[in-house]
């Protein structure tokens, strides 16, 4: 998974070919089977049925993770991976001709579509790799060198297929004395010629991120020089959370913490949250109300105790409250152990606890927490009360967690794996507050599509 800032234009590109794609398919397998349910004169009737096409083009794509840019896409495996998504429309065009008979829209059709959709996705693809997505360039640099430019280096590196270059460092002082050399690299900081304007126009530098305080007319003269020239300017943690997702927490600054845009909580806010709480809660477990009853039978059937499980976890304000999820282990899963969190290959998990955990199935009681008030649909992940003492205690800014409500799925549980150290912990607090700033209807969307994404592929379970 990706964050949302920073690649506006790419997934607006791609998005958007996309899309045209399957409307230029739709359009030429109308043609070529003339279809009398869709003629050519009626627009509505080719909207209508481009607009289904898109849905299930779209969706077959996201689910091979071709909208990802944290990772290389080079033309061969974009062409293996588009290869899956024809058989995944295929599948998905054979249900919805199952499921909306009514519909009428014809095998030939569908299978002309997806044949034509397959080929045209493949070139478009190529082409904007090789024509566009490859010329995105961000050059970055550094001005001043302290403890976290390692960290700064280490994250455009990561991202050098997205077109992200390390152009070096400057410095204001006429005698910097060389930074230690990056890995893998021998640049020394690029010391002012004339001006730092000067300096960052001469490499055609995209963004500055200043690492050093700095104070006095001249400097800030120079900084709103290379900005009026379009240079961006930004501090450390504003640029980190925009290339890494997450939030620097060792390394936040309470006053960029207190300062920075984002942490709203409005009155509008919190109730258009809550709002979308209720609904898509209510339609998930009326949806679910089925496997719900199936998984309940089979964990009785599996090992004795109770189809239910309850424990009290914290959340909003670091208050207490019972929680409710299928029992995925034995029930004496903690005698003598106490709370304690769960590894991989778990002997405690039942064998139909395995299961229900990898499908994430296990979680569908929570749904009557999230009606309840006392969870989120998304949200970072409640924990129990004696783990977050021992957290709060260990981890500077735990404790920020609980100024929302947690969550049925959140943004620390789509990106990294299940937490079960106080490492883990440390790493996924960097996502959550990385939600809890960046909180938009959009983001909380692009979550729960993700989290769909994990229940159908079983990922990061444990």
């Amino acid at each position: 998974m990706l964050s949302p800032k920073g690649f506006a234009r790419r997934w607006a590109v791609l998005i958007g070919g996309d899309a045209g794609c399957s409307a230029l398919s739709t359009w030429l397998s109308m043609r070529l089977t003339g279809h009398p349910a869709f003629a050519l004169a009626s627009p509505v009737g080719f909207i209508e049925l481009a607009a289904l096409m898109a849905a299930g083009h779209l969706g077959a794509i996201y689910l091979q993770d071709l909208y990802r840019f944290d990772e290389p896409w080079p033309n061969s495996r974009t062409t293996a991976a588009l290869l899956i998504v024809a058989a995944k429309l295929t599948a998905i065009l054979a249900l919805i001709d199952l499921a909306a008979p009514g519909l009428n829209v014809g095998r030939q059709f569908l299978a002309i579509y997806a044949t034509l959709a397959c080929a045209g996705l493949i070139g478009w693809r190529s082409a904007a790799n090789s024509l566009f997505l490859a010329r995105l360039e961000v050059r970055v640099m550094a001005l001043g060198f302290d403890e976290v430019a390692p960290m700064l280096i280490a994250e455009i590196e990561r991202r050098r297929h997205l077109g992200y270059q390390f152009m070096g460092f400057a410095s204001l002082e006429e005698g910097a004395e060389a930074a230690p050399a990056a890995p893998g690299r021998a640049n020394a900081p690029i010391r002012r010629v004339s001006s730092l304007s000067e300096l960052t126009r001469r490499y055609r530098v995209d963004t500055l991120v200043v690492l050093d305080s700095f104070a006095g007319p001249e400097a800030t003269q120079e900084l709103m020089r290379c900005r009026m020239r379009g240079t961006r300017l930004l501090d450390f943690e504003s640029f980190y959370e925009r290339v890494a997702g997450k939030l620097p927490v060792p390394y936040v600054r309470g006053s960029w913490l207190l300062l920075a845009p984002g942490f709203t909580g409005t009155q509008w806010r919190r109730a258009l949250k809550r709002a979308v709480d209720i609904a898509a809660a209510a339609a998930i477990g009326i949806a679910t109300a089925p496997l719900a009853l199936l998984t309940a039978v089979a964990v009785r059937l599996d090992s004795p105790g109770p189809a239910l499980y309850a424990q009290d976890r914290v959340g909003l304000d670091g208050a207490s409250f019972r929680l409710y999820k299928f029992r995925s282990m034995r029930t004496d899963a903690e005698k003598g152990a106490g709370a304690v969190w769960a590894s991989a290959n778990d002997p405690r998990v039942t064998r139909v606890g395995r299961l229900i955990r990898r499908l994430r199935i296990d979680e569908l009681p929570q749904l009557f927490n999230v009606l309840r008030g006392d969870m989120s649909l998304v949200g970072p992940r409640p924990e129990r009360p004696s783990i977050v003492d021992q957290l709060g205690q260990e981890i500077p800014l735990y404790h920020l967690r609980h100024v929302i409500r947690p969550g049925l799925t959140g943004w620390a549980q789509i990106c990294f794996p299940y937490g079960a150290s106080v490492t883990d912990a440390s790493e996924k607090l960097c996502y959550d507050l990385y939600y809890i700033k960046n909180w938009a209807l959009v983001f909380e969307i692009q979550i729960i599509l993700q989290t769909v994404k994990v229940m159908l592929f079983g990922r990061g379970a444990r």
